[in-house]
């Protein structure tokens, strides 16, 4: 009996292993081909963009029919590890390297479905929207999704890209605007006046004065305020410069405009409680003067001494459309 016993506990382990390993190879290589971007202004290469000075570019397309969607963006500290998600509920991780100081390709590019709390992948779009990506540095990431609304922790140092979803508290109010426009900006602040604290800003929840909706909190402490709003452009994207202030990304797409991006610095010390602040605008320009597509994710690092801003494009999974990978030195 001891001996049987002994023989079932070795195939329930055995069991165990092969299942996990399973579970372990889920992240697949995908092959993801990169074509220069030569320059951003497709026009006029004298003109002015104000801090930003080019980095380089690059198309990024994949025979994987399933690639794309690609709407939030971390880099690591040195500019080499790339982490996104995609609105598909994927993970896409990559390295990045580099040509005389210029973005020139990735390599070792996986593909990898998003897990829930139960390690399964996500059932689809409604639960898989992932929109925002935030790191807390220690190898832990926050992924804000926008259709079912909520925030959660990934903990992709440990786990890998087979991390399960942990929900994290997050305010209410970011699930109280229109369906498909929520939280699509999101970041966590290390340093400045609001040091550990995390933010978000909604994509098209506005205030009464036409403002756009968005929160900082810790624990279950929030400081909602608003974010003056430029034109027709909503936020897409934050991230922390150093000091504790806050760069926004803002795209404008849609059927009847030619696609806009906007970048803008939010000072830490203008946010208060349920103050309207106005950012400073560093840059913004239209396709086809400059290579624009719609400008969902955006991070920071640095390089050769630089701070670097990349941004990446959601395509949408639409042929008409490209997956764009920008870098640009900020100076400011």
């Amino acid at each position: 009996m001891r001996q049987m016993a002994s023989k079932g506990m070795r195939l329930v382990i055995t069991i165990l292993l092969l299942a996990g390993l399973t579970v372990a190879t889920s992240a697949e290589p995908i092959a993801v081909t990169t074509a220069p971007v030569a320059r951003f202004q497709s026009v006029d290469a004298s003109a002015d963009l104000g801090p930003l000075q080019w980095r380089g570019g690059l198309v990024l397309d994949s025979p994987d029919e399933s690639f794309g969607g690609l709407s939030g963006l971390i880099l690591s500290s040195d500019c080499t590890s790339l982490l996104a998600v995609s609105d598909t509920g994927t993970w896409l991780r990559a390295v990045v390297y580099y040509e005389e100081g210029r973005i020139a390709g990735l390599t070792r590019t996986e593909w990898a479905p998003m897990r829930d709390a139960k390690g399964q992948p996500f059932a689809g779009k409604f639960d898989g929207d992932a929109e925002a990506l935030a790191s807390l540095g220690d190898g832990r990431y926050l992924v804000g999704f926008e259709r079912f609304v909520r925030v959660g922790l990934y903990d992709i140092g440990r786990q890998g890209l087979n991390a399960r979803f942990k929900l994290l508290p997050s305010p209410k109010a970011i699930g109280e605007g229109p369906p498909n426009g929520e939280i699509e900006a999101l970041s966590h602040l290390t340093e400045g006046p609001w040091k550990g604290h995390d933010l978000a800003i909604s994509e098209a929840q506005f205030d009464a004065n036409g403002n756009t909706r968005g929160w900082l909190w810790q624990g279950w402490k929030t400081v909602p305020f608003s974010v003056a709003r430029l034109e027709d452009y909503k936020v897409t994207d934050a991230a922390m410069a150093p000091g504790g202030d806050i760069l926004i990304l803002q795209r404008s797409f849609g059927l009847s405009l030619l696609p806009g991006m906007a970048i803008a610095r939010i000072r830490a010390a203008d946010i208060k409680d349920s103050a309207t602040v106005t950012p400073d605008l560093l840059f913004e320009g239209r396709a086809p003067a400059y290579a624009i597509d719609n400008m969902e994710g955006m991070a920071l690092c640095r390089k050769d001494g630089e701070l670097r801003l990349t941004i990446v494009s959601d395509n949408n999974l639409s042929s008409l459309q490209r997956t764009l990978l920008l870098q640009f030195a900020l100076t400011d």
